[in-house]
C-alpha cells in the first residue's frame, strides 16, 4: 500500500490535485456546451438550439436542419467522452481524499487526459464546420424591394444566451482540453520518479 503513494507530499500532491480538477472542470465544462440551449431564435423562426438537440418550428411547424442533425449525432461520443472524464477524474479525488491507492485512479485520470484533448479537437471542428454553418443560417430576412416598394414578408434573428460565447470559445476549449493531460503526464513523472528514487 505504501508504495503505491509516493508523491503524495509537495509537489507531487499538488500535481494529482491538478489532474483531478483540471480533468473534472473540462469534463464538466464540455457537458455544460453540449447540452445547455445557446441560442434562441425570434422571428418566422422559432425556437431554440444547443449543441446535442434543436427544436426549430417555422409558422408553428418543426423544421429539420441537416447540419444540427449532424451536430446532435456528433455531441454523442463527447457526451460519453465528457462524463468519462468527471467520472475519473472524482475517483482519483476521492482515492486522494480517503488516502487511499491513487496510482490506477491516476492512470485512468491520465486516459481522462489524452480524451479531453481528442474531445477539444473535435468539438473544434464539429463546431466550426456543422454547427456555426448551421446556426447562422437560421438568421433569415425574407423582406424583398419591389418596384412597388418593399415587400414584408418577415425574417428571423438568432439570439446568443449570456454563456454562449464563453461556452463556444474555441481557446477556452483548447486551453482547458490541454491542461488535463499535461497536469496528468507532470502527476504519473513525479511518482515514477518518487518510486525509482525509494527503491534505489
Amino acid at each position: 500500500m505504501v508504495a503505491t503513494r509516493p508523491g503524495l507530499e509537495g509537489r507531487g500532491r499538488l500535481a494529482l490535485y491538478a489532474s483531478s480538477l483540471s480533468t473534472l472542470v473540462y469534463g464538466l465544462l464540455l457537458i455544460l456546451t453540449l447540452t445547455l440551449p445557446l441560442y434562441y431564435v425570434t422571428g418566422v423562426l422559432e425556437g431554440i438550439v444547443a449543441f446535442s438537440y434543436y427544436r426549430i418550428t417555422y409558422y408553428g411547424s418543426l423544421i429539420a436542419v441537416d447540419e444540427l442533425d449532424r451536430s446532435s449525432y456528433m455531441a454523442i461520443p463527447l457526451i460519453i467522452s465528457a462524463i468519462y472524464m468527471a467520472v475519473s477524474s472524482v475517483n482519483l479525488l476521492t482515492a486522494l481524499i480517503e488516502r487511499e491507492d491513487y496510482y490506477t485512479p491516476l492512470r485512468l485520470c491520465f486516459t481522462g487526459g489524452l480524451v479531453a484533448v481528442v474531445a477539444s479537437s473535435v468539438f473544434m471542428g464539429v463546431y466550426s464546420y456543422y454547427f456555426e454553418r448551421a446556426v447562422s443560417s437560421l438568421e433569415v430576412n425574407l423582406n424583398q424591394a419591389t418596384s412597388a416598394g418593399i415587400l414584408i414578408l418577415g425574417g428571423s434573428k438568432l439570439n446568443p444566451l449570456p454563456y454562449t460565447m464563453l461556452l463556444l470559445n474555441p481557446m477556452v476549449h483548447l486551453a482547458t482540453g490541454l491542461i488535463p493531460l499535461l497536469s496528468t503526464t507532470v502527476a504519473l513523472y513525479l511518482h515514477h520518479t518518487r518510486q525509482h528514487a525509494e527503491a534505489t
